[in-house]
Parts: structure tokens; C-alpha cells; sequence
């Protein structure tokens, strides 16, 4: 997953298999769920391939997401902002 967040940086002195075990791992799952959300097209692949990687959470993650919008009337995240706003 390319990385998109504007100030992310990754740390050096992690290698990525910490990275992919822990934290940093879940929260590139979230970040890309949000990203495909807000229109960012999901990558073709079948479904042996999705459920080996991250895909398969991260379709979970952007379902949940897409689902709670979806019942507060909602098209994407920036309406999410202005709706919660007081």
C-alpha cells in the first residue's frame, strides 16, 4: 500500500515485520478503508488473494464505515465533519 497521510513518516528504527504485526499495521488497514470511502478505487483481485493479505480487513473496515454513513444519510467522510459539527 502506497502511503498517503501527508506527514507520516516511517520510522527507521522499526523494521516492517513489527510494523505489519502491531499498530502500524492496523492503522494503514483504517486509513485505506477511509481513502476508499471517500473515492479511491479498490484494487482487482480475487478472493484467495484478498483473504492472504490486508484486503480482506480492509473491505471489512470500509463496509462498517460505508454502513454507518449510509444510516446517518451520509456520502462521505467530509459530511461526516459537518454533521456531528454543533
Amino acid at each position: 500500500m502506497e502511503e498517503n497521510r501527508n506527514d507520516w513518516k516511517p520510522n527507521p528504527v522499526f523494521s516492517s515485520m513489527p510494523h505489519s504485526m502491531g499498530r502500524g499495521s492496523r492503522e494503514d488497514i483504517v486509513w485505506e478503508a477511509l481513502d476508499r470511502v471517500n473515492g479511491k478505487p479498490a484494487p482487482t483481485m480475487d478472493a484467495m488473494r484478498a483473504a492472504m493479505g490486508n484486503e480482506a480487513q480492509i473491505r471489512i473496515v470500509h463496509d462498517t464505515i460505508r454502513a454507518y454513513l449510509d444510516a446517518h444519510g451520509l456520502r462521505d467522510t467530509s459530511e461526516l465533519g459537518v454533521h456531528t459539527s454543533p
